[in-house]
Parts: structure tokens; C-alpha cells; sequence
């Protein structure tokens, strides 16, 4: 169990359900909360899946009926416990718009995690979708883009017997003079810096080498963004999480 309040909107973070506001400021609470860093990677993995599985499905029209079935449902029935109005038709026909699987859950405010767990790993079992590790000798890491101007980027860490390689996707370029550095985090101990500098492509794409072997010892792996040359101690605060122990 964590203490932190914020805790409550994790799951509605990972699944888009936060109104702009919320949103803005739990992405900048994110960046400082090593406990709601956790929790956002770990309901992440199952998220993300989605979009990283090896074989890309269309998801069948039935599931989409039954998905958005039960969150109208639930959606009605918290409504109709809490007195709350429905949204406005203005906001609701601007959320048909997008994607169906990108749409925000009207009405349903902070979705527990373990539920948000629940419907994750349920589209992921209709769908017919896997998730898979590599084998025994290659785990991967979802980790946390925490830009709040970036919301599609994507970050993961791959830890294998020939070493560990962090991948990113969709990222900004930092800013002048700066460039993207990894840090390796032990529990309860200040990040170590590393030599792994990056800048990514016209893409926001970049694959960078973190060392030679797992991350034994390591609970978190961190990107910042440091003067050209890197920085013996972080100066500003992750622009990527991601846990790993």
C-alpha cells in the first residue's frame, strides 16, 4: 500500500481517463513520486502491449461492443450513485472522435488499479494478444515518458545476457545544449550517472547501450536531460522511469 493521495489516479492516468487538468498535474506530481512511478509502470506493461506486440491484431468489432458495454455501464451506475451529471454533449461528441481504444472513460473518474488491471489483461486475453519476454534470458521493461508534451512516447529497457539496451521512441529533442543521459538507481541510494549520452533522430527515435550485462542491484533506470558531456549528479529532474527491480 502506498500513502501517497495521488495514488488513487494512477490507473486513470495509464488509460487516458484524466481531464486535461488532472492530467497536467499528475504528470508534474509524477516526476518527484517514486511510488506512483511504480504503480504507472507496472499497470504500463500491460497498456503498452497493445501497440509492442510482435503481431498486430485488428481487434474484432465485438469486443469493442463489449468493452464499451461495461464502461458505459459502470459509468451509469457511478452516475447514478454520486448524483453526478453526464457530460456535456459537446465534450462527449469531441471524445467520438478519436480511436475507440484511445477515447477517455466518461464519467468513470479514478478507476482502482487492481479493475484497471483487470480490463487490461481482459482486451489483452480477447483480443488474442501475447505478451512476450524473448525466452528466460531477455526481459523487458516498460518504462514512464514523464513529458507531458510528449504523450505518445515510449521508453523500454531490455535486459539480456549480452547486455542492456534502452529504447525510446517519439521522444523531444532536449533542449540546446543539452543532451539525454541514463542513470542507474540502487534502492535507497542516490542515481549513478552513466556514460550512455543520447540524442534521438528526426523520429524521436534512439537506441542506446547502457552497459554490458543485467542490472544487477539497480531498482530504477532514469533518463535526465544534462549539459553537452553529461553530468556527474542529475540537475534536473527523469524525463523517463522506469523500474526494473
Amino acid at each position: 500500500m502506498t500513502g501517497c493521495e495521488h495514488h488513487e489516479s494512477v490507473a486513470s492516468y495509464v488509460l487516458g481517463a484524466l481531464p486535461d487538468d488532472e492530467h497536467d498535474r499528475f504528470v508534474a506530481h509524477l516526476a518527484t513520486c517514486e511510488d506512483c512511478q511504480a504503480a504507472v509502470a507496472e499497470l504500463q506493461v500491460a497498456a503498452d502491449a497493445l501497440a509492442l506486440a510482435s503481431v498486430q491484431r485488428q481487434p474484432p468489432p465485438e469486443l469493442k461492443d463489449r468493452i464499451m458495454s461495461v464502461v458505459r455501464s459502470e459509468a451509469q451506475l457511478r452516475q447514478a450513485a454520486e448524483g453526478a451529471d453526464p457530460r456535456p454533449a459537446a465534450a462527449a461528441a469531441a471524445q467520438r472522435k478519436r480511436p475507440w481504444w484511445r477515447r477517455r472513460f466518461l464519467g468513470l473518474g479514478p478507476i482502482p488499479a487492481a479493475v484497471a488491471a483487470s480490463l487490461i489483461v481482459a482486451v489483452l486475453v480477447a483480443g488474442g494478444i501475447l505478451i512476450a519476454n524473448g525466452g528466460n534470458d531477455t526481459r523487458t521493461v516498460q518504462g514512464q515518458v514523464l513529458i507531458a508534451s510528449a504523450p505518445t512516447a515510449r521508453a523500454a529497457v531490455k535486459l539480456s545476457d549480452d547486455g542492456t539496451k534502452l529504447s525510446v521512441s517519439g521522444m523531444p529533442e532536449p533542449p540546446a545544449g543539452k543532451v539525454y543521459q541514463v542513470w542507474l538507481k540502487p534502492p535507497m541510494q542516490a542515481p549513478r550517472p552513466t556514460r550512455a549520452l543520447f540524442r534521438v533522430d528526426a523520429k524521436g527515435d534512439a537506441d542506446v547501450q547502457i552497459q554490458d550485462s543485467r542490472l544487477k542491484g539497480i531498482e530504477q533506470v532514469l533518463v535526465t536531460a544534462e549539459p553537452d558531456g553529461g553530468s556527474r549528479a542529475p540537475t534536473s529532474d527523469p524525463v523517463i522511469a522506469a523500474r526494473t527491480a
